[in-house]
C-alpha cells in the first residue's frame, strides 16, 4: 500500500484527499534538574511525553488529478465540519499514516491546534495545518481473582479474539478504504494485505477501490 493519511473516528475511516509533502514527529524526554552540594547540577530523567505530529494537508474544492479519494470525492468544507466535531466532542480520533514500507503511525491522538488557509488565486481550495498531540487512555487494569484449594491466582482479563465477521464476500460501498474494511473484519486494519493478496485480479492499486466492486474476505 502506498502513502496515504488517513482519521478514524466511531469506525469509520476518512482518507484525507491529497497526501501531505511531509509529517513531522516531535518527541522529548521529561528531565529533572537538581543542585547537588558539591557536585553541582544533574539531570534526572523521568518519563517520555506525548509525541506530536505536524503537517499541513490541501483540501481541493474540485476532484482535481492528483486526489487521491476521486471515486468519493468530497469537498473542503465536509472535512472542515468533521475535524470541527471531533474537536467539540473533546474525545480522541485515530490518526494513521501508511508509507508502504516501513512502521506505520497508528495511534489514537487529539486535535490540538487547526489552521485554515484560502489563498488568492486558489479560491475554494483550503489548506489545513494540523498539530496533533499523542492520547494515551488510561484507567484501571480489570483484575479476576480465581479461588482455589491451593492458591489464590490473580489473571488480567483479556479481550477476546476478534473474527472476520462475514459471509465472505463484502460489496465496496462509497467511502470504503482496504484499511477501513480490514477493520470491520478483522478488528485490525494493518490486515488489508489479507483482502488484497484474495482480490488481485480486480484491485490493481490497494489505494483504490471502488463502490459495487465484490471482495472476498479470507477467513
Amino acid at each position: 500500500m502506498s502513502y496515504a493519511v488517513f482519521f478514524d473516528k466511531d469506525n469509520v475511516t476518512y482518507r484525507l484527499p491529497v497526501n501531505p509533502e511531509e509529517i513531522e514527529t516531535s518527541s522529548a524526554q521529561a528531565i529533572e534538574k537538581y543542585e547537588i552540594l558539591k557536585l553541582g547540577q544533574i539531570a534526572i530523567p523521568t518519563h517520555m511525553e506525548l509525541k506530536q505530529y505536524s503537517f499541513e494537508a490541501e483540501f481541493p474544492h474540485r476532484p482535481l488529478h492528483y486526489v487521491e479519494t476521486s471515486g468519493d470525492y468530497r469537498g473542503p468544507d465536509f472535512y472542515l465540519r468533521l475535524f470541527e466535531q471531533w474537536r467539540q466532542e473533546k474525545a480522541p480520533v485515530r490518526f494513521i499514516a501508511s508509507n508502504g514500507i516501513g512502521d506505520d503511525i497508528n495511534t489514537l491522538v487529539l486535535i490540538e491546534e487547526l489552521t485554515v488557509i484560502e489563498r488568492a488565486g486558489e479560491e475554494g481550495d483550503k489548506y489545513v495545518s494540523f498539530k496533533l498531540l499523542e492520547y494515551r487512555e488510561y484507567g484501571k487494569k480489570s483484575v479476576v481473582v480465581v479461588q482455589s484449594n491451593k492458591a489464590t491466582v490473580k489473571k488480567e482479563s483479556t479481550a477476546p479474539k476478534v473474527n472476520p465477521k462475514s459471509n465472505g464476500v463484502h460489496v465496496v460501498q462509497p467511502g470504503d478504504t482496504l484499511w477501513a474494511i480490514a477493520k470491520k473484519y478483522y478488528g485490525n486494519g494493518a490486515q488489508y494485505t489479507k483482502i488484497y493478496n484474495a482480490n488481485k485480479s480486480i484491485i490493481k492499486n490497494p489505494n483504490l477501490i471502488y463502490p459495487g466492486q465484490k471482495l472476498v474476505i479470507p477467513s
